[in-house]
């Protein structure tokens, strides 16, 4: 992954975590359907992001 696409990746990150803090504000509960669904589809952003960051300080 390129230094672009990993900007592209962070960028993503932070928008969902906004997402999720906003959501959770408006559920008001961490175990609401909607909020779950958010946090698994951030855990799997940031798990590519490690993915990538562990690449670069292998390969790089």
């Amino acid at each position: 992954m390129g230094e672009v696409n990993n900007k592209k990746l962070k960028r993503k990150i932070r928008k969902l975590r906004q997402q999720l803090i906003r959501l959770v504000e408006k559920k008001g509960s961490f175990s609401d359907k909607e909020v779950v669904k958010l946090s698994q589809r951030l855990d799997r952003y940031i798990l590519m992001a490690q993915k990538s960051s562990s690449k670069l300080k292998v390969y790089g």
